[in-house]
C-alpha cells in the first residue's frame, strides 16, 4: 500500500468507526504526539486503540479532509472534525509513514 493510501485507508475507517480496520492501517508501536509540546500523548497499540474506541463512541464523529500534501513517507492533512463534545475542530494532522504502516501521528 502507498503512503497515500494508508492514510486515505485509515481516514475512511475513522469516517465509518471501525475501529478494528482503522487499527490496522497503524504500527503495532504507533506513536502521537502533541505538535505544539512535543510531548508524546500515547505510545503502542494498546493506547491507541483504548483511545479511539472511545472516540468513536460519538455517533456523529466525521472527519472532512480540507486539503492534503505529500512529501516522500510523511502526509500532512489538515482537516475539519465535526461531532464531538467541543463542537467544530479544526487540525493539522501529520503522517509518518515506515515499513508499510503509519508510524507516528503528530496532531497540530
Amino acid at each position: 500500500m502507498t503512503a497515500l493510501e494508508l492514510v486515505q485507508g485509515q481516514l475512511d475507517a475513522y469516517n465509518a468507526h471501525d475501529l478494528s480496520t482503522f487499527c490496522t492501517y497503524f504500527a503495532e508501536d504507533v506513536s502521537v504526539v502533541d505538535g505544539r509540546s512535543q510531548a508524546i500523548l500515547f505510545v503502542g497499540m494498546k493506547a491507541f486503540r483504548e483511545r479511539y474506541h472511545d472516540t468513536f463512541l460519538h455517533p456523529e464523529l466525521h472527519c472532512k479532509l480540507l486539503n492534503r500534501i505529500q512529501q516522500d513517507n510523511i502526509i500532512i492533512d489538515h482537516e475539519e472534525v465535526s461531532g464531538m463534545e467541543n463542537g467544530l475542530v479544526y487540525a493539522i494532522a501529520v503522517y509518518q509513514i515506515e515499513n508499510g504502516r503509519i508510524q507516528q501521528v503528530t496532531f497540530y
